[in-house]
């Protein structure tokens, strides 16, 4: 009787994929989806390659996501999602995010995107929210967001986060991802994501470029 009881809620769960590249705080995530008996933990990744594979076979209704996972930025796992045309739904929950990548993500189909100081219940509104075929936005993610929608209508200037500001500065120097790295105290492919993100906003393919472009547009001095 007990077996025949539990059975339709199991099936009923929302399954969801916990992938960080920072064990703890990975960890941390997964003990909150554990805690919640609408939740089922299917598959549990630490880079991007082990998450991509979990995507396309275990195929979860909820991803919770770092920002950017080892080997793959959030915009471009999105744009992977969608060619694939899996039907999971992304969940970012992080602490790199800036206003520009919070409104990128929203903007190329994240169900939400959280930071740190989102509490557990928050995650678990979040998640189901995601599974339903909604959004969910906090208070601080919607502040976010509205910050750069006026920020990208009044500046014409490519609009960068103040961590790829401080990037191009480095570059303009001769510094290169590795130098940046251990200068910021990041991690190598962080800064890469970083980079590669200034790359795109600015227009260009390389470090000469952007340098250049920088200067004419008086993004540095």
């Amino acid at each position: 009787m007990s077996s025949a009881t539990a059975e339709p809620v199991r099936a009923l769960a929302v399954r969801v994929l916990v992938a960080n590249g920072e064990p703890l705080f990975g960890d941390a995530v997964e003990r909150v989806v554990r805690q919640c008996a609408r939740f089922q933990l299917v598959a549990h990744a630490r880079d991007a390659q082990a998450a991509l594979k979990q995507l396309r076979t275990v195929r979860p209704d909820v991803a919770v996501l770092g920002p950017s996972l080892p080997g793959l930025d959030g915009r471009r796992l999105l744009g992977l999602v969608r060619l694939e045309e899996l039907a999971t739904r992304l969940v970012f929950f992080g602490d790199d995010f800036d206003d520009g990548m919070a409104y990128d993500l929203l903007g190329e189909g994240a169900a939400a995107v959280l930071t740190k100081t989102t509490s557990p219940q928050q995650l678990r509104d979040a998640i189901l929210a995601a599974a339903a075929g909604g959004e969910f936005l906090s208070g601080e993610t919607l502040a976010a967001v509205t910050r750069e929608i006026r920020l990208r209508n009044h500046d014409e200037r490519p609009r960068l986060s103040d961590r790829e500001h401080e990037i191009l500065k480095r570059i303009a120097k001769g510094q290169n991802a590795a130098d940046i790295a251990r200068a910021l105290h990041l991690g190598l492919s962080t800064v890469k994501t970083h980079r590669s993100h200034l790359y795109e906003k600015l227009g260009v393919s390389d470090r000469a470029e952007a340098v250049a472009v920088a200067f004419r547009r008086g993004l540095i001095d």
